[in-house]
């Protein structure tokens, strides 16, 4: 951008520069005039034959043509020519006729002089007029101070010499301002022509910018694409590998199990101490193991927003006791003390009960690991609306500049490959994240050398002041707004971990009862409701909801009562463990001589034999491999009960319940099926039903938008189901050119 100029200081001299060409155009004009005016007196001079007229006729001709000449080449000259010869053709005039009044026409040529000059020199030409006025006068025997011949005209020269003078300084004042009003507007006008210029250069530099931002944006988009794309392959990679690795590892601690806690289920096999020891190692080494890949499983789940919580009305003081009760024996192992001091009158807690013992099994593990001497208390109390759970140990303590380190995922207060102390820094980041998953909050003091206490607070949902108050129609809430969740109320917990796995971006929370529903809406804010219809009814109509929470009523298929139908007891959800297993054949109410184990890996139906040979050794155990197998055992062998998984055969689970149902002989038979979630294969005889229900009035637009979200998600017409709901390729939008 250009610096300003200052605009030149313009002077009555540099105005008069400006009106050369003026004086230029003058001196031509009134040598036309006079030019004109000598021929008319020279037709005076032929008409009346008087020798003054030819001679004002040689004086006006001769000046008008000599200041012609003179004008181009020499202007002060032409000047001066002009004066003269006027005042002498005026002098020439009087003196030929003395009765004329010729001495008034001086004034006429201070006037040319003042329009020629336009400075004071018009004195000098009217002093000049004024001494030919008097010269003339006593000349012809006037007095010197005769009114009419002298003074009166000489006067008239000085007054006309005083209004031009005035006259051409008021012009050349003018003329200066206009100079000066015309260089300030040429240098505004070369200002503006820079800052135009640069304004021009500061445009095309913001579009180059402008381009440049749209490229970087377009390659943030891929960049955030890609690092997306990679989170979420890294964490399906971590889902699908644990569960690879669960698969065998479920085999080797069910052997080992069997192993170190039913050595007579392998008749003539002598145990000696020391494999009693190596198998005990092997059986505590795969349960860290397992232990290790739950918790994996359970961040990825967290990572992906899939981990499904099931809450409900809990005594934080039992769910305390529960964890104790587990780590009693590790602690009485290390000859450490468990204390536990509960706050009496602690209020009931909407929580996931076992999310939050393992929050506290997870803290007490890694306390005992810490501490050499002395033990752990664990104090819960009543702070504000918030119930805080304290768990302190006696151990090592933690430095302050190591305090962020336990926090992390993996992270390691002692990272070294030589530190005595055990531990994949996964347990204290997950409960971080299972009790802010509850809307709480976790941290730590510790002092090192005496000790460490992490804190964590649980939210309170008081009965005399509920998260939502109704009067009338109008619900008021008071709760803040909460995640992107779903309430759901269905009492099938493999029902419901199979819509979790469907409503992956949304978190499903079941609820059991309906009568404390408006405490479920106050906290967690949730965006619909969905109803289970057992039975056709318009239950869905009495529940206690705000009017602007949408109902989802759907009847989905493979409820509880659609297992008896089929005759499923129970379901075993892998991995499955022994106190499982006798508890749902016990459940059975009736004695068990012989059992057929179906599943399509071998290593589980041995494992299954193992821990029924342990139960009892008096068992039948019959093994199949495949649907077919199945049938063709049960065909030819009575037993007293199966245990089924859904198996991925050609005949399937399904195809063998309902092959046993449709035969009168084996209709009869209790099946436990075994899995890890209700099948998707059990699809509904009756037809579709699915209700949306909303008390509050909605407008056309938002209906339109509920009816494009459902037609969404129908199936298109000629194309399976994995091929209609195959999400589209994403095109990634064209970068600008450059």
């Amino acid at each position: 951008m250009s610096a300003k100029k200052n605009p030149p200081r313009v002077t009555t001299a540099a105005a008069a520069e400006d009106v050369d060409v003026f004086r230029r155009d003058m001196v031509l004009s009134i040598a036309v005039v006079m030019a004109l005016v000598g021929w008319l007196t020279l037709w005076a001079a032929l008409h009346y034959r008087q020798a003054g007229y030819f001679w004002v006729t040689i004086l006006l001709v001769g000046g008008a043509l000599g200041s012609i000449k003179l004008r181009a080449t020499h202007q002060r000259g032409a000047l001066v020519c002009l004066i003269l010869t006027l005042m002498g053709a005026i002098a020439c005039l009087k003196l030929y006729f003395p009765n004329s009044p010729a001495q008034y026409f001086f004034p006429l040529v201070v006037i040319v002089s003042g329009l020629l000059e336009l400075n004071g020199s018009v004195f000098i030409v009217a002093a000049l007029a004024g001494v030919l006025v008097v010269g003339i006068a006593r000349l012809q025997g006037a007095d010197r101070l005769d009114f009419s011949e002298s003074l009166t005209p000489s006067l008239l020269i000085l007054l006309t010499a005083f209004i031009i003078w005035l006259s051409a300084r008021q012009l050349m004042t003018a003329l200066g301002w206009m100079r000066t009003t015309y260089m300030q507007a040429q240098t505004l006008l070369e200002q503006l022509r820079d800052e135009r210029a640069s304004l021009a250069r500061t445009l095309r530099q913001l579009e180059e910018a402008y381009r440049r931002i749209e490229k970087m944006n377009y390659e943030l988009v891929e960049a955030c694409g890609a690092a997306e794309e990679a989170r979420r392959l890294k964490t399906e990679f971590a889902a699908n590998i644990s569960h690879e690795l669960r698969t065998p590892l479920n085999i080797i601690i069910g052997f080992s199990e069997t192993m170190a806690n039913a050595p007579e289920t392998y008749a003539g096999v002598t145990w000696s101490p020391i494999l009693r020891g190596d198998i005990e190692q092997i059986y505590q080494s795969s349960r860290h193991l397992l232990s290790l890949i739950d918790d994996i499983l359970d961040l990825t789940a967290l990572d992906m927003r899939r981990l499904g919580m099931t809450i409900e009305e809990t005594a934080i003081e039992q769910v305390i006791a529960e964890a104790v009760a587990v780590m009693k024996d590790l602690f009485h192992a290390k000859q450490l003390y468990l204390h536990v001091q509960v706050m009496p009158g602690l209020p009931l807690l909407q929580v996931d009960a076992t999310r939050i013992r393992q929050v506290l099994i997870n803290l007490l593990t890694n306390a005992s690991r810490f501490t050499a001497t002395g033990g752990v208390t664990v104090t819960a109390q009543l702070t504000d609306r918030e119930v805080q759970v304290a768990v302190a140990d006696t151990g090592i303590g933690i430095a302050p500049q190591d305090v962020a380190k336990v926090f992390d995922e993996f992270g390691q207060v002692d990272s070294s490959i030589r530190r005595k102390h055990e531990g994949s820094g996964l347990g204290v980041p997950l409960s971080k994240r299972l009790v802010e998953l509850h809307n709480g909050r976790m941290w730590l003091e510790s002092q090192p050398g005496q000790g460490t206490t992490f804190y964590f607070t649980l939210p309170i949902v008081s009965e005399k002041q509920p998260e939502l108050e109704k009067t009338g129609s109008d619900w008021t809430v008071t709760a803040s707004p909460g995640r992107k969740t779903v309430l759901m109320v269905e009492p099938d917990p493999m029902l419901l971990n199979t819509v979790r796995r469907h409503l992956g971006q949304y978190e499903v929370v079941r609820i059991r009862r309906t009568d404390n529903l408006r405490e479920f809406i106050g906290r967690y804010r949730p965006a619909a409701l969905i109803v289970d219809r057992q039975e056709e009814d318009n239950a869905e109509s009495d529940l206690d909801v705000p009017p602007d929470l949408p109902i989802i009523s759907v009847h989905l298929p493979g409820q509880l009562q659609n297992r008896q139908t089929l005759g499923i007891r129970d379901f075993l959800i892998k991995p499955i463990t022994r106190e499982r297993l006798f508890e749902a054949i016990e459940s059975l109410g009736r004695p068990v001589g012989s059992v057929l184990v179906v599943d399509d890996d071998p290593a589980l139906v041995d494992l299954i034999g193992r821990m029924l040979q342990a139960n009892g050794g008096s068992n039948r155990i019959y093994k199949a491999w495949s649907g077919s197998e199945a049938l063709a055992v049960l065909r030819r062998e009575p037993v007293d009960f199966v245990l089924l998984d859904w198996l991925k055969t050609e005949v399937t689970g399904l195809m063998v319940l309902e092959e046993m149902r449709n035969n009168p002989g084996l209709a009869d038979i209790p099946v436990i099926m075994l899995g890890s979630e209700w099948p998707d294969t059990m699809v509904s005889k009756e037809s579709l039903d699915l209700r949306l229900i909303r008390t509050e009035k909605a407008s056309v637009t938002e209906m339109v938008k509920y009816l494009e979200a459902l037609i969404e998600a129908l199936p298109l017409r000629g194309r399976t189901d994995a091929e209609a709901f195959q999400p589209a390729p994403a095109t990634p939008a064209v970068p600008p050119a450059s």
